[in-house]
């Protein structure tokens, strides 16, 4: 598949180029990603998947337990839109072009794929593995909520900054170490709502909303970097040749800013609702529960 557009021939110094330069033109061959720690990565998780909720679902799960073909689904299309965000040609748009592009992929990786993953994931073959005592001491400090909540808050923010931006941009390692950080912590943010265990459920409705009050606010920072900056702050997109006429360096930072917040904001408004509507059905399940009544001791 070949896509044609303007860009450097192999060895150009970008830093020697002002921006708006003039470039050739040639035609590019859009790459697919086949690096082995990737797809082992997926392939080894959907093989364990396979295995615990086939074979092995006899003994992991409680006795008369159907395979659970939904969650399932959800899980492998889970794995497969995380190769499609990290593995597709939108992985070199994004890196190469449009910041926008990149944006997106940091979206799919935080607000799609996590949650089908855990969705997917039955909370027996989960507590199979947790239930260890060696392993529930080791994983408690990951989901404690406010770690949960903070660690992605923090991580998504830093990896924004112009400097660590750009040096994922340049070393394919620092690139590979920003969207792995990015999915794991999103992982954490997300199992405050949908846990699947019971070792570590889901957090209660009030620590739920406080995250969910905590995500709606949680990249206002970001698009005021994003937004109300004087010049383009990635010189990579300063430099990078315009694929679509017309958006510039600093329209395609606003643009993603912009994205950014309308997805993030809607899924955390989503998710507040959510938990304060769960809130009030368990408030009004508790109370219609017939109350004990009291041995007549007279």
């Amino acid at each position: 598949m070949r896509w044609s557009v303007a860009r450097p021939p192999r060895g150009f110094d970008s830093s020697s180029r002002s921006f708006g330069g003039t470039l050739n033109q040639m035609v590019v061959p859009l790459h697919w990603h086949n690096e082995p720690l990737l797809l082992i990565s997926l392939l080894m998780a959907g093989w364990v998947y396979a295995l615990g909720t086939g074979p092995l679902r006899a003994r992991l799960a409680p006795p008369g337990t159907h395979y659970p073909s939904g969650r399932a689904f959800a899980f492998y299309a889970g794995l497969i839109i995380t190769y499609l965000a990290v593995g597709s040609p939108l992985d070199q748009f994004g890196e190469d072009y449009l910041f926008s592009v990149h944006m997106v992929q940091h979206l799919i990786l935080v607000y799609v794929s996590p949650p089908l993953l855990l969705w997917g994931l039955p909370w027996w073959l989960v507590d199979a593995a947790l239930a260890r005592p060696w392993v529930k001491a080791l994983a408690r400090p990951f989901f404690n909520p406010a770690v949960c909540c903070m660690s992605f808050i923090l991580v998504f923010a830093l990896w924004h900054l112009p400097e660590l931006y750009e040096s994922a941009l340049r070393s394919r390692p620092i690139h590979i170490l920003e969207h792995a950080t990015i999915f794991f912590t999103a992982l954490q943010m997300w199992w405050v709502f949908m846990g699947p265990s019971k070792v570590f459920p889901p957090c209660n409705y009030p620590v739920r909303i406080l995250c969910a009050f905590l995500l709606t606010l949680a990249h206002m920072p970001i698009l005021g970097l994003l937004t109300f900056s004087d010049d383009p702050l990635y010189r990579t997109y300063e430099l990078a040749p315009r694929i679509i006429p017309g958006l510039d360096a600093k329209q395609d930072q606003v643009l993603g800013g912009s994205v950014m917040e309308l997805v993030a904001a809607g899924v955390s408004v989503g998710l507040l609702g959510w938990s304060m509507w769960g809130w009030m059905v368990d408030d009004d399940r508790r109370q219609s529960r017939p109350k004990p009544v009291k041995a007549n001791t007279d």
